[in-house]
């Protein structure tokens, strides 16, 4: 697809999902199409990072803004915008995502992907309830608390872990409260397996097998056994203003 080409509103171009994209991608399958057309509408991403997210919104019609709090993935976010031929459609700001600059009512949507768990939630949900405009929505794509593989690694491996917020049920909740109402869906419980066939033994065919078959029975358990959904690693949370 060359770059202004305007992508299909059912594919999701996952060159722009930067990181872990076989397991955002059904994420943003589930998120795109609760946002609707984009053309014209404004968003703001919080931490953009290098500003992947906000390329592939501003590529379907919508005026981004993207913040972060480090000035050299603001620049890469810059470079990448520039390379996909959409840096007049993209704004990108040193900023806070505790402490948003901009008046009450301001933005369609709101979207960042694992930024909440560096934060106080009940706050920051208040934060973009302000911002969005009536009837907007915030969506929120979190990393959460339970899922045990997950738990482990981040027990032996991520030393700062112990200070991240990640999500459980009831945080999920506690989002939600701020706004008039919440829907969300959760990823992964089984799939995280196939992990194993891409970082320990690196056999891309079954690493894209397993990662076909577990998605699959995790679309199962989840439908049969709904409260396995705490022990996901990925929640998606989309609250509206009313």
């Amino acid at each position: 697809m060359l770059a202004s080409e305007a992508p299909r509103s059912d594919t999701v171009e996952t060159d722009l999902l930067l990181w872990w994209e076989d397991f955002y991608l059904p994420v943003f399958e589930y998120v795109l199409p609760k946002m609707g057309g984009l053309e014209g509408k404004r968003i703001l991403e919080l931490g953009t990072g290098t500003g992947g997210t906000a390329t592939l919104l501003a590529k379907r019609g919508a005026s981004v803004i993207g913040i972060d709090l480090l000035p050299f993935r603001l620049a890469e976010a810059q470079a990448r915008a520039t390379k996909y031929n959409v840096a007049e459609a993209v704004n990108f700001a040193l900023m806070d995502a505790m402490h948003l600059a901009f008046p009450d009512n301001t933005f369609d949507f709101i979207i960042s992907k694992s930024v909440l768990v560096f934060t106080e939630h009940s706050h920051i949900a208040k934060e973009c309830y302000r911002v969005l405009k009536p009837g907007g929505k915030a969506i929120f794509m979190e990393n959460m608390r339970y899922h045990p593989a997950v738990w482990l690694y981040r027990k032996l491996f991520l030393k700062y872990s112990g200070k991240l917020r990640y999500f459980s049920m009831r945080d999920i909740e506690t989002v939600g409260a701020e706004f008039a109402q919440l829907e969300h869906r959760e990823f992964h419980l089984t799939a995280v397996s196939a992990l194993f066939w891409q970082k320990c033994i690196t056999i891309p065919l079954f690493y894209r097998w397993t990662l076909r078959v577990f998605k699959a029975i995790d679309t199962s358990l989840l439908k049969c056994l709904p409260f396995l959904k705490r022990f996901c690693w990925i929640t998606a949370m989309i609250c509206h203003k009313g």
